[in-house]
Parts: C-alpha cells; sequence; structure tokens
C-alpha cells in the first residue's frame, strides 16, 4: 500500500517506489529488522538506486517516518479544525485520524505501534511537537469553557490517542480491518476519557 501523498519536493516516480517498498516492509518487520537489499528486492530496483536517493538506512528510515507524520499532521489538523470552535475541532480532529488510519493502515501503524528512537535525528521530532503543540492547544481552549475535563492537557491527549492507537493495534493483530469496528462507540469511549459529555460529543464514523 503506498506511502500518504509526498510532502516534499524532491519525490520522483523512483523515489516513491522505494518510499512505499521501505514503508511496507518497516511496517512488517520494523526498521531494525529491515535491510536495504530486502528494500531494495521489494522495490524491484537495485541497491544503487536506493542509495542515490538516501545515504543509509537511517536516513530512508527518517525520511519515511517524516512524510507519513507530516501527511498525518495535515490530515488530522486542517483549516476547518483551526477556524472550528474547540469541541466542533475536537470531533473532526477525530474523524480525521480515523479516516486516515482507514485510507493508510501501514503508514498509521509504522508511525504509532513502533519506537523510532534509535534512527531518527532531533529534526524529525519537529513535525511531532508541532501537531502536539496544536492539539494541546485545542484541549486548553475547550477547557476554558468547560468542555473538556481539568488537568494536563498533554496527559489527556495522551489518554485519548493511546485509546485509539490500541484499537488500531488490535485491528493490525486481529486481521480485522478496522472500518469494521463500531467506529462511532469507540469514538464515544474516547471522547470520555477527556471529559466530553456525550451530549455533546462530536465523535462519529468518517463517511
Amino acid at each position: 500500500m503506498p506511502m500518504p501523498p509526498s510532502v516534499t519536493h524532491d519525490d520522483t516516480p523512483l523515489r516513491r517506489k522505494v518510499m512505499d517498498a521501505a514503508l511496507e516492509l518497516f511496517d512488517e518487520r520494523t526498521w531494525e529488522g529491515t535491510n536495504v537489499p530486502a528494500i531494495a528486492t521489494h522495490a524491484g530496483v537495485a541497491v544503487g538506486t536506493i542509495y542515490r536517493y538516501f545515504p543509509n538506512k537511517q536516513a530512508l528510515g527518517e525520511a519515511v517516518f517524516t512524510e507519513a507524520k507530516a501527511a498525518f499532521a495535515d490530515a488530522v489538523i486542517t483549516d476547518d479544525v483551526r477556524r472550528a470552535d474547540p469541541v466542533t475541532a475536537i470531533g473532526l480532529i477525530w474523524r480525521h485520524q480515523v479516516a486516515f488510519a482507514i485510507a493508510h493502515p501501514q503508514a498509521f501503524s509504522f508511525l504509532e505501534h513502533q519506537v523510532h528512537g534509535a534512527y531518527l535525528r532531533p529534526q524529525a521530532y519537529e513535525v511531532v511537537d508541532r501537531l502536539n503543540a496544536e492539539l494541546v492547544g485545542i484541549l486548553r481552549e475547550a477547557q476554558a469553557i468547560g468542555a473538556v475535563r481539568p488537568g494536563d492537557p498533554q496527559v489527556l491527549l495522551s489518554m485519548a490517542f493511546g485509546a485509539f492507537v490500541g484499537v488500531t493495534k488490535h485491528s493490525h493483530a486481529s486481521g480485522v480491518p478496522l472500518a469494521e469496528y463500531d467506529l462511532d462507540s469507540v469514538g464515544r469511549a474516547v471522547m470520555s476519557l477527556i471529559g466530553l459529555a456525550d451530549s455533546n460529543s462530536p465523535a462519529a464514523t468518517p463517511s
């Protein structure tokens, strides 16, 4: 399954082919369990072709992570989210992340089911930090109007997102597609973790 749309300016069909193959193997075998020759074989290219774009496996892994995370951030925090009131924004964020996980299960699994610290430089976390800051800001606004329970918004974010990641891990392990789950019920349960009342809960399965 291909990577989400590239956010780089130096993308080419061959580079994209390498990235797609790397993502598939990183998701299946983890970054540590995958070598460059295996990626080349999976992509149907020579090993030297990979090194034309990436000097080593670390650089390739970092590129896959950064592009997938940037695509996730762009999918989750849209202009509609930024314009919305905080309660509506939370509902949109939920639906957007569910839609991304359904549309790009390998990318979401690779991003959220694995530990990436072994090969990521600090710069790679910039997109993570930006996304986190926007999400925390929205939760603070929701707290300010009494829509979300008090407490450290970073902890609330971790609770809510961690619960969703747990559901996607179950989907991944069981082989049952995420789209076949009762995502409305999952959404209501996740919203309850942050104290968003059912009467205000905007969670719904993406159409």
